[in-house]
């Protein structure tokens, strides 16, 4: 029947109606429908299975003896509060306003939630392409094939933990919620715990969990929005961040695997290439993005003042992790794409990532702070538990993969305009894989622990920190009481009179229930009383906030006299009072709110001014444009006022009004109605491309460019008969002439390669262009993004270089070799000739005779064979010996094979490996003797070690069978006694070059996300600027394949039992053959004689255990060789060099 409708079905593309009628019924019986984009898809289901039973560690003394290592302030307790099997593999957790603690556990990384590090070129390009989730789950399908059904076979789950006997451990453990194991769901990354129920992030939905019966089990699950997670990128990029903000919303985050949704209003909300930080009612209603940009922002908080945190990742290229003060419709730069750059593109190129500074965009904002290496877990101290010392305190967890040197930072922020900056920081709870921290009601800090590794070992610990100095304030009492208390059945009074409460929870509490209540004349009133606690008046227009937003009965009723009340407020004495205030006219858009917040732009408060900027703006009012601009003119290098000007004039301005500023003689102003015409998407913008002033050029630019407005891209193309402006510019106006791809924009890239002051680096870009003219990648040149174009001809390019191939041929060598491979790719053949001549010039060095040489037997192969042939009979240099072999490889392989074998006595190693590689090509008997023998010579340790790999892989399937059992023997004795048996060969003989750009740009190996070369890499493992000179090529290997036989010094935890029967926990300084010196949690050093070690056991390395798998053997012996030639001193050069 599924056949005879779906050939029922082609041809009825002209009958739309009949066709949908068909795909519904063809859905009906065979899966699910998707309508995108105007198209129909139709999408066979995977049946998914009931998922197994996790892989649980059983219990054992691992986690207190864990806890033994910890570092934590002096006086204070740790306690472990829970541990496998009772939970396991913990991504984050909420602990409710009764202690019991709601934790998301995770048993599908690597195993149903993947990574595209782990996937090949086109499921990186079908990634790319993904617009929505459906789009993913297709290509899914597509790529995986039956495999698809091994992605739901684990789930993803919630799990509550409750201490019911006070004794500070958890000993009751529920499932609440399991069986998220869809192919596109994964991984469960966020948790809250409300009184209307839990909220649980899971991509691609924010579920509303309801335990109807209070046995601690979800019996109703609602999907209030779903869309989440367009695209795989990497693991950890989740949903997540879900906490309740003090304007009684919803608010959660996703790392840059993107969206595309619809919410409740009919409003569709898509970015499939940035992380964000969406907002919605407790209901699911009015969903909205708050912030964009983002990489994986993990966890968000916000200060007593109202103002909203995140700590963004990094993109493991050398850059820093980013304190970002989230600002409503910010954005902080980061696209998804640029991952995928060798060096990531703008993001490091244009300083993005770094904070203010003259290089960046103006259409960001930029961080506050570059902080912490691995941000996960995110928490603002409440008041109470510890006294003052975390007073206006974040605490963050900084997860690096092991647990020597990660655990839980705290930092301050500090008021600077109307933004931040960085105050001080410290590690608070240290040597611990923390991925969560949260204060519970009890005044205690408690902490997940992932344990080790990336993937999850079926294991997790909770610990609780507490201070026993105020653990038993008084207030610290009072409010454990109060939230274990139903706010529902408080009296008003004594909801109004907690609202002056120290702790931030008790005040929220009171206040969400006050606004549940529409108490709005008691909030009116505290509101009003300029002598009530700063804290609590700022929590009554919070309140007032939230009444208006439900729009209820009693607030129309009310209305004039409440709008009143608040926007009275937009002119107080208090900063923070004025800014709620102005903020929550601003959302409303009160026409009577226009007056003050017009007389609040003459505040002192930077703050107060950002505040009624942004509310003019929502409120249309283009009156104070003048002021407006004045303001941002005199602070160009506050960022927040940056943003609120851009965005005031985005609001109030149409694009012609906008683009008559190009009029104004403030560059600032230009500057801002650049990014405004951005924001609207307008092709006006091109009007600022004559602009004066470089840097708004190239703003203008980059929103042609990267957004991109089509209507303005042929004004952008055109700049390239300008001279030669920054990189950052000419990168996109060189890209519009590519894309734009005609005859005419060949001929302006030609021109331009010829440029002598454009720099080398454009103009070999210009070169790279026209060589892949005819076949453009899909991948956008600048940007990284899935941007496919049509295929063009190949003649345009090869018309438009022709004239200017005399020019190129004069330039420098670089331009003059890349010129030659692209005019000889194009088939230009009045090169030719000069190719010849170059070939048999000495005096040229010998990169260019050998890219001569290539270049010659592109357009006339037999005479670059007979010049070749030549060339291999006397000694030349290297590279032209290689060109030489190549050659002939190429168009005479047949009749080369006694070339090639001479070629294996070079005196080069590189031309020697090379002989050896094309040799296993050739499939005569004359080969196979070689191959043989050179066998023989390596099993009786006759063979250079740099060669090994070589002749093995030429080995592979050309050996007799005695050869072979010969190999088989050698490699099993071989491997009884050297554990790298299997790697071996990889030992010696890499290339330095490949091997750096190995540890530099593949994605998959991701070295400097942990590693630091000179001032490139993170901090999370050891720096390995001098790491050749401290080690042998032997431990580098091992290090690479088996990370956990030696860890670096430093970066080893180790346990100890002596005879004694003390428990020593620590990380290792020193060791030898009589003691072993370790650095306990408090920085004390303790040594242990090795006669006195009863029981050691050896902490994990953080080095991923899988990364061998992303090498193949040619590029492991390539990275050891670029290992091993890190020699630098750090305080001077190279000793290589």
């Amino acid at each position: 029947m599924l056949c005879s409708i779906k050939k029922a079905f082609v041809g009825l593309e002209k009958h739309r109606a009949i066709q949908i009628w068909a795909v519904m019924l063809l859905g009906v019986l065979q899966g699910v429908v998707v309508l995108q984009s105007g198209s129909l898809v139709v999408a066979a289901d995977v049946e998914v299975p009931p998922p197994a039973e996790p892989e649980v560690s059983p219990a054992s003394e691992e986690a207190t003896e864990a806890m033994a290592a910890i570092r934590i302030p002096d006086g204070w307790k740790i306690g472990l509060w829970a541990a496998e099997p009772d939970v396991a593999n913990v991504v984050a957790f909420d602990i409710d306003r009764v202690g019991r603690v709601y934790v998301c556990e995770t048993f599908r990384q690597n195993r149903g939630v993947t990574d595209n590090r782990g996937h090949d070129k086109t499921w990186l390009y079908a990634d790319l392409a993904a617009k929505t989730v459906q789009d993913r789950i297709d290509y899914h399908k597509r790529l995986l094939g039956d495999a698809a059904i091994t992605y739901m076979q684990q789930d993803d789950r919630i799990r509550r933990l409750t201490d019911t006997d006070g004794d500070g451990k958890a000993d009751e453990s529920v499932l609440v919620a399991n069986g998220f194991n869809r192919l596109e769901e994964g991984t469960g990354a966020g948790i809250l715990a409300t009184d209307e129920g839990l909220f649980y992030t899971c991509i691609p939905k924010l579920w509303k969990l309801v335990d109807q019966n209070g046995d601690g089990k979800i019996d109703e699950r609602i999907a209030l929005s779903d869309g989440y997670g367009v695209r795989v990128a990497f693991r950890g990029h989740d949903l997540h961040g879900l906490i309740r903000g003090y304007d009684g919303r919803i608010y959660f985050s996703i790392g840059d695997r993107g969206y595309h949704l619809r919410n409740k209003e009919g409003k569709v909300l898509a970015d499939p290439a940035s992380g964000a930080v969406f907002r919605c009612e407790l209901d699911g209603s009015n969903l909205e993005v708050f912030a964009r940009g983002l990489r994986n922002p993990q966890e968000l908080a916000f200060n007593d003042r109202g103002d909203w945190f995140t700590v963004d990742n990094n993109s493991d290229s050398g850059d820093r992790a980013r304190l970002v003060h989230l600002l409503q419709d910010g954005d902080t730069g980061w696209r998804m794409y640029y991952q995928y750059l060798p060096n990531r593109g703008p993001f490091n190129q244009e300083k993005i990532w770094y904070p203010l500074n003259e290089d960046q965009p103006a259409h960001i904002v930029p961080p506050v702070a570059n902080f912490t290496d691995g941000p996960s877990g995110l928490a603002y101290y409440p008041g109470t538990g510890f006294g003052d010392r975390l007073d206006d305190t974040f605490l963050i967890c900084d997860f690096r993969g092991g647990p020597s040197n990660s655990g839980v930072r705290t930092f301050q922020v500090e008021p600077a305009g109307a933004t931040y900056t960085k105050g001080e920081d410290t590690e608070l709870i240290w040597s611990t894989l923390a991925t969560d921290v949260a204060f519970g009601p009890d005044g205690a800090i408690y902490v997940s622990d992932w344990v080790n590794g990336w993937d999850g070992l079926g294991k997790g610990r909770i610990f609780q920190v507490t201070d026993p100095t105020h653990q038993q304030d008084a207030a610290a009492v009072q409010a454990k009481q109060w939230l274990a208390q139903e706010f529902s059945e408080l009296d008003e009074a004594l909801l109004l009179e907690r609202l002056a409460h120290v702790d931030q929870r008790v005040r929220l509490h009171s206040q969400w229930e006050l606004a549940r209540r529409n108490s709005l004349q008691p909030l009116a009133s505290i509101l009003a009383d300029g002598k009530a606690l700063p804290l609590a008046r700022l929590h009554a227009v919070w309140g007032l906030g939230q009444i208006a937003r439900s729009q209820q009965a009693e607030f129309k009723k009310n209305s004039d006299e409440l709008i009143q009340a608040i926007v009275g407020a937009a002119n107080d004495s208090d900063q923070d009072v004025a800014f709620a205030a102005l903020s929550v006219t601003g959302e409303q858009a009160w026409g009577q709110a226009i007056a003050a917040a017009t007389k609040a732009l003459q505040s002192q408060s930077s703050r107060v001014r950002y505040a009624a900027i942004d509310a003019l703006g929502r409120c249309k009012d283009a009156k104070s444009i003048k002021q407006v601009l004045q303001i941002a003119v005199a602070a160009p290098k506050d960022v927040a006022l940056r943003h609120a000007a851009a965005m005031y004039l985005s609001r109030v301005l149409n694009s012609s009004r906008l683009a008559e500023l190009k009029e104004d003689d403030r560059s600032h102003v230009r500057l801002l109605a650049v990014v405004a015409l951005r924001r609207q998407q307008s092709g006006a913008v091109r009007a600022f491309l004559d602009d004066s002033d470089p840097k708004v050029v190239l703003e203008a630019a980059r929103a042609i460019h990267d957004q991109p407005i089509s209507a303005a891209m042929l004004d952008l193309a055109a700049l390239i008969k300008r001279p030669a402006a920054s990189k950052a510019l000419s990168r996109r106006v060189l890209n519009a002439n590519y894309r734009m791809g005609t005859p005419e924009n060949a001929v302006a890239v030609a021109q331009f390669a010829t440029r002598g002051e454009a720099g080398e680096d454009l103009r070999l870009e210009a070169l790279e262009m026209l060589a892949n003219w005819a076949a453009p990648d899909a991948l956008d040149r600048v940007l990284g993004d899935y941007r496919p174009l049509e295929k063009r001809s190949q003649a345009a390019a090869a018309t438009a270089l022709e004239p200017q191939v005399d020019l190129l041929m004069a330039s420098a060598e670089k331009v003059r070799l890349k010129a030659i491979d692209v005019a000889s790719s194009l088939g230009i053949k009045k090169i030719g000739e000069q190719l010849a001549k170059q070939v048999l010039q000495k005096e040229r060095s010998a990169a260019a005779r050998a890219e001569a040489l290539r270049g010659l037997a592109r357009l006339n192969p037999s005479q670059a064979v007979a010049m070749a042939q030549s060339l291999t009979q006397s000694k030349q240099s290297a590279a032209l010996t290689l060109a030489s072999l190549d050659v002939l490889a190429q168009h005479a392989a047949a009749k080369s094979i006694s070339r090639f074998i001479d070629a294996l006595q070079d005196s080069n190693l590189t031309v020697r490996q090379r002989a050896w590689d094309l040799v296993s090509k050739d499939k005569s008997a004359k080969a196979d003797e070689v191959i043989a023998a050179a066998t023989a010579d390596l099993i009786a340790g006759k063979l250079q070690t740099s060669l090994h790999l070589n002749v093995l892989q030429a080995a592979e399937g050309r050996l007799k069978q005695a050869d072979r059992n010969a190999l088989a023997d050698y490699q099993a004795t071989l491997a009884k006694s050297e554990p790298l048996a299997k790697w071996i060969a990889c030992l010696d003989g890499g290339d330095v070059q490949a091997g750096k750009k190995l540890f530099f740009e593949k994605t998959e190996l991701s070295c400097v996300r942990c590693h630091k070369v000179d001032r490139t890499g993170g901090e999370v493992g050891p720096n390995l600027t001098t790491i050749g000179k401290d080690k042998d090529a032997r431990y580098l290997l091992e290090a690479l394949c088996l990370p956990d036989a030696q860890v670096a010094k430093g970066f080893e935890t180790t346990n100890v039992v002596d005879i004694d029967g003390r428990v020593l926990a620590g990380i290792v300084r020193q060791e030898n053959d009589d003691f072993i010196e370790l650095m306990l949690p408090d920085g004390k050093l303790e040594r242990v004689l090795q006669d006195d070690i009863e029981v050691r056991k050896k902490g994990k390395s953080a080095m991923p255990q899988d990364l061998i798998k992303h090498l193949s053997d040619r590029e492991l012996r390539d990275l050891v060789a670029y290992l091993k030639s890190l020699k630098k001193s750090r305080r001077g050069a190279s000793e290589a060099e």
